[in-house]
């Protein structure tokens, strides 16, 4: 079986998203493809699933020209942010267009119920799906791929919200794809992944087919650097952690803080001004609910306390949220700019009559995409079409404009290219050195390595002893400690451990 695209394109206005494009995939492999933010992965990977239009290409299938309208079955997509139906079941999701005689109350057949048993999901298959975690709304869509038994899956960014085990589990099924002569295609930002999954990678670049890597050319190294080819420089130097004039003074400070659920319990943080602060944790671990309840979403008790306010008003007024799911952080209906001033308040945007300020709003959303690097037709463009890593800035974008001090992330960096999650980084560290700080739930020793200047790991609902992220020189030695802390081992305390409070202390050099 061979799947074959042949000189696509696609256009949003002036902007070219698919230009000719050539790509070719087998039956038997694991064709994975990566590229910059806004490179037209996304583009191509909704034109395949039927979910946008091709302005000329085409697209054949062993030879046959494909269409939606005619072979919709052959192909079924994994999408990064799951797209499902939250109002049904678990199960019921699996089920919608196959139905056949059950329309009022389809059940779950062997087939599908073998499926959910396999991805470990079984026990929520008769929950409403709002009510499930990211997690398991992910795990579904993938069982809803699966279930169609299509010729092509394509797989985008389907683990960026899964634990390791999780992740593991889904690489058996994609390569149980494989074998059984599937062809898969795997969208990822993860380099390491990607390099020891795939039989091949595409390097997308200016809605081109830029390079294929197989074989001894498939590696960690060439993959970066084709990710970087033609990119110049735009950040300069980085700017190092504490120039403010209120770094190192204490700004966020949680004490006995419990979760009526037992999430997390006894909890005692504190985050400094001038300080990026993580959270690191299984998903389970309570890490995710610390950062939720810090940002006044999840309801919990004991004493918090945010630039001398105290309580839940602090939360509200003082800290701002953005979550892991990017629609849950932008209004994709509105645009560019509509978005980049929607958490602003009535004195911001409107004048005494409640008539907007239109001239200042549209001024301010265009020196906001200027100052996060947001590459946008205009501020009218539709956030919906940004790609992923330029959407993610614009969430970022209205939150700072808030003027928060603190601001609360949930995995601020998922599902971006290497590149724009170091644009992410540099604002991040400007935003602190400005006076504000920053206390953020990741997922990955990496991302903690990079982003922050301590962390915290939270295992069964417990705070481990912060450890200064920026002592240790190599990540490998981090992740160790990291992965020790959450197995709660009786090993000796890591060397990067620090005293419960304070700053990080100075900045060593580092490789």
């Amino acid at each position: 079986m061979l799947l074959e695209v042949r000189a696509l394109t696609k256009r949003f206005g002036q902007t070219v998203a698919l230009d000719d494009m050539d790509l070719t995939a087998r039956s038997g492999e694991i064709l994975g493809i990566v590229g910059p933010n806004g490179a037209g992965k996304s583009t191509l990977i909704r034109i395949l699933a039927g979910e946008a239009i091709a302005d000329s290409g085409q697209i054949f299938i062993d030879g046959q020209v494909w269409s939606r309208r005619e072979r919709r079955h052959d192909i079924a997509v994994v999408h990064q942010e799951p797209e499902l139906f939250p109002s049904v079941t678990v199960a019921q999701n699996l089920l919608v267009g196959r139905e056949g005689r059950q329309v009022l109350w389809p059940k779950a057949g062997v087939q599908e119920q073998k499926i959910l048993s396999d991805l470990h999901i079984a026990p929520y298959a008769d929950r409403p799906l709002h009510s499930c975690s990211l997690v398991v709304r992910q795990l579904t869509e993938i069982a809803r791929a699966l279930v169609h038994d299509a010729r092509v899956v394509l797989f985008d960014e389907p683990n960026s919200a899964l634990t390791e085990d999780e992740s593991t589990r889904l690489f058996r099924y994609m390569h149980a794809l494989k074998k059984a002569g599937h062809i898969v295609l795997f969208v990822s930002h993860r380099i390491s992944e990607i390099v020891e999954q795939a039989d091949r990678v595409a390097v997308i670049r200016a809605g081109k087919c830029a390079a294929i890597l197989e074989r001894d050319d498939l590696t960690e190294e060439a993959v970066a650097q084709q990710l970087v080819v033609g990119e110049r420089e735009r950040r300069g130097e980085s700017p190092t952690r504490g120039t403010g004039s209120e770094a190192g003074r204490a700004l966020l400070r949680v004490e006995a803080w419990n979760h009526p659920r037992g999430a997390f319990q006894e909890a005692d943080l504190q985050l400094d001004a001038g300080e990026i602060l993580a959270l690191i944790g299984v998903e389970g671990s309570g890490a995710r609910e610390l950062l939720r309840s810090i940002a006044g979403l999840e309801r919990s008790h004991g004493t918090i306390r945010v630039a001398g306010l105290s309580g839940r008003a602090a939360s509200r007024a003082l800290v701002t949220y953005i979550a892991a799911d990017r629609k849950l952080s932008l209004f994709s209906n509105l645009s560019v700019g509509e978005n980049l001033v929607s958490r602003l308040g009535k004195p911001e945007i409107a004048g005494p009559w409640g008539n907007l300020r239109k001239r200042k709003l549209s001024r301010l959303a265009r020196e906001l995409v200027d100052k996060f690097r947001i590459r946008a037709r205009s501020v009218a463009q539709p956030v919906r079409t940004l790609s992923g890593g330029n959407q993610q800035k614009v969430a970022l974008a209205a939150a700072v404009a808030k003027r928060p001090r603190v601001l609360a992330l949930e995995e601020p960096t998922r599902g971006v290219d290497i590149g724009t999650k170091a644009e992410i980084y540099h604002l991040l560290r400007g935003f602190v050195n400005d006076g504000g700080g920053v206390i953020a739930f990741c997922n990955e020793a990496p991302e903690v390595f990079e982003l922050a200047d301590r962390a915290v790991v939270v295992s069964r609902g417990r705070l481990s002893t912060p450890l200064n992220v920026r002592s240790y020189d190599h990540m490998e030695t981090l992740a160790t400690d990291i992965t020790r802390l959450e197995g709660n081992s009786p090993a000796p305390v890591p060397a990067g451990a620090q005293e419960h409070g304070g700053g990080a202390g100075p900045e060593p050099d580092r490789c």
